[in-house]
C-alpha cells in the first residue's frame, strides 16, 4: 500500500527531531548557545591574561634594567658594577634572570654572574635581532639557537662619562614561569566555565521540565481519554495551551455527540429489524433439511451483527484487547457456513491451519473474515484457500481463490465504500471497505494481490499475541 501524505511529510521531517522531542531540542539549543558563548568568553579571557602576563614580564625586566643603570659606575674609563645589583637573582648562577651590557662596536663589556654558566653565548648575537636607538627600549621573545625560550628587554643610553659611549643594557628571563602561570590560569578557567555550564544546564533542565509539565499532563490525559478513563482533557492549562485544550475538548464533545447519534440510529435500526428477524426465526422452525440450518445460521449471524454494532457504537474500549483470539477456528466456522450457502458451486475449501491468535475483538474478527471469505466464495470458480502465517510483529491471514482476480488498476478503488469491480453480481460494495476500516482500527493492514491459484489474494495482517 502507498504511504499517505502525512507519513511522507513525517519521513521528510527527519528522524532526529522525533527522537529528541521538545525537551531534547531545547536542551540541545541551550548547550550549543552556552558552549559557543562560554568558549568565546574563555578565548577572550585567555588572550587578555596572556597579554597581561607579557606586559608584567616587560615591566619586570624594565625595572631590572633601571636597577642596573642606577648601580653602574665609571671606574678608570670602564663600566663597573658593585656587589648590589638591585636584583638578587642576577648574582645567582642559572637563576633564570640574566643581564649583560653591550657597547657599540666593542661587544659585551659586562655580564651578570647568573649568565656565566647557563648562557655563555650571550652577546654573540642580538636576542631581538636589533638594538634600539639611544633613549629607546625594545621588548620581545629572544631568538636563541638552543636552550629554553626567554623574554628579552633592551635599553640603550649614551654614557657621557665614558666619552659618549653608546651602551645597551640587555635583561633576559626564562619564559617557563610565565607559561606555567598561563597554564594554571587556563586550567582554572576551564574548570570554572565547565562548572558554570553544568550548573546552568541542570537549572535549564529543571526549568524546561517545569515549563513542559502542562504538555506532559495533556499527553497523559489524552492517553486516559483514549483508554476510556476520561471524558475530556480538562482546562487547567497555561495561556499558550488553553486554546488548544479548548479546541480539543470541543472536538471530543462533537465526536461524543456523533457517537450518540450513531447509537440512536443503530437502536432505531435494531428496533426495526427485531420483529422481522424474530418472524423469520420462528418460520425456520417449520422448515426441515440443510437449507433450514443454513438460513438459521444466517439469521443468527444477522442478530449477532446488529447486537455487535450496537455495542461498538455505545462502548468506549481500548483499541487492542488484552485477550487473543485463535484465527483458524473462526475461519473454519465461517468457511463451513459459506460452503452450505454456496453449495451449488461445490467450492473446494482448503484451510492451512496454524496455532496463531490475534489481539482483536472476536466479533470484529468474524466481521472482517466473513466479508473477505464471502467475497472469495462469491467470485471463485472452484477453489478457496485460507492460510494463517506468522508475520513480523503480526499474524498474516491470506485468503485466495481461483477466480478472475482483481486488476491492479482496480485494487485501490475497490477498497473504498460503494466501489465494486464486478457490477453484475449482487452486493453493495462495502465488504472490503468495512474489513479495511476494522483492520486499521487495530493498526493492521489489508492488501490485495494475485493468488497462486490464479485469482485474487487478500492479505489481512493483525496484531498477534504479545506482538508476534
Amino acid at each position: 500500500m502507498m504511504p499517505d501524505e502525512g507519513s511522507t511529510k513525517d519521513v521528510r521531517g527527519g528522524v532526529l527531531p522525533r527522537i529528541l522531542g521538545l525537551q531534547g531540542r531545547l536542551l540541545l539549543i541551550t548547550a550549543l548557545v552556552l558552549g559557543t558563548c562560554l568558549g568565546a568568553v574563555g578565548w577572550v579571557q585567555d588572550r587578555t591574561f596572556k597579554a597581561t602576563v607579557r606586559a608584567g614580564a616587560e615591566e619586570q625586566l624594565r625595572a631590572v634594567a633601571y636597577g642596573l643603570l642606577s648601580a653602574a659606575q665609571d671606574e678608570a674609563n670602564e663600566l663597573a658594577f658593585g656587589t648590589e645589583l638591585g636584583e638578587p637573582r642576577l648574582a645567582q648562577p642559572d637563576s633564570g634572570l640574566y643581564a649583560y651590557v653591550e657597547r657599540a662596536r666593542d661587544g659585551v663589556v659586562w655580564r651578570s654572574p647568573s649568565s656565566v654558566v647557563s648562557v655563555g653565548h650571550i652577546g654573540e648575537q642580538s636576542p631581538l635581532g636589533r638594538r634600539p636607538a639611544p633613549g629607546e627600549s625594545a621588548f620581545g621573545v629572544a631568538a636563541t639557537r638552543s636552550g629554553p625560550s626567554r623574554f628579552a628587554l633592551a635599553y640603550t643610553v649614551i654614557w657621557e662619562d665614558l666619552g659618549g659611549a653608546e651602551l645597551t643594557f640587555w635583561v633576559l628571563t626564562d619564559r617557563a614561569p610565565f607559561r606555567r602561570e598561563i597554564t594554571e590560569f587556563r586550567r582554572n578557567t576551564t574548570i570554572g566555565l565547565l562548572s558554570a555550564a553544568i550548573v546552568f544546564v541542570v537549572i535549564q533542565l529543571a526549568a524546561v521540565r517545569w515549563g513542559l509539565a502542562p504538555v506532559r499532563r495533556m499527553a497523559a490525559r489524552l492517553n486516559s481519554l483514549e483508554a476510556g478513563r476520561r471524558g475530556d482533557i480538562g482546562d487547567d492549562y497555561p495561556r499558550e495551551l488553553s486554546g488548544l485544550a479548548r479546541n480539543l475538548n470541543r472536538f471530543i464533545a462533537y465526536e461524543k455527540a456523533n457517537r450518540d447519534r450513531y447509537r440512536r440510529a443503530m437502536d432505531d435500526l435494531a428496533h426495526s429489524l427485531k420483529t422481522p428477524l424474530a418472524v423469520m426465526k420462528n418460520a425456520m422452525r417449520e422448515i426441515n433439511g440443510s437449507s433450514a440450518n443454513v438460513m438459521n445460521d444466517q439469521v443468527e449471524r444477522m442478530e449477532t451483527t446488529v447486537t455487535h454494532q450496537l455495542s461498538r457504537a455505545a462502548a468506549v474500549r481500548t483499541v487492542v484487547p488484552a485477550k487473543a483470539v485463535p484465527v483458524s477456528p473462526v475461519a473454519a466456522r465461517i468457511g463451513r457456513a459459506l460452503e452450505r450457502a454456496y453449495a451449488e458451486k461445490a467450492v473446494d475449501l482448503e484451510l492451512v491451519d496454524a496455532p496463531l491468535a490475534v489481539r482483536v475483538d472476536e466479533r470484529d474478527l468474524l466481521e472482517m473474515l466473513g466479508n473477505v471469505i464471502e467475497n472469495a466464495f462469491k467470485y471463485t470458480h472452484k477453489r478457496v484457500r485460507i492460510s494463517v502465517r506468522r508475520a513480523k510483529g503480526a499474524v498474516a491471514i491470506l485468503i485466495e481463490d481461483d477466480g478472475d482476480g482483481i486488476a491492479p488498476a482496480d485494487r485501490r478503488r475497490v477498497l473504498r465504500r460503494g466501489a465494486r469491480a464486478d457490477t453484475e453480481s449482487a452486493g453493495h460494495g462495502i465488504g472490503l471497505a468495512v474489513a479495511l476500516e476494522l483492520a486499521e482500527v487495530y493498526q493492521g493492514t489489508l492488501e490485495l494481490g494475485d493468488s497462486e491459484l490464479g485469482g485474487a489474494l487478500v492479505r489481512l495482517e493483525l496484531p498477534g499475541r504479545n506482538g508476534s
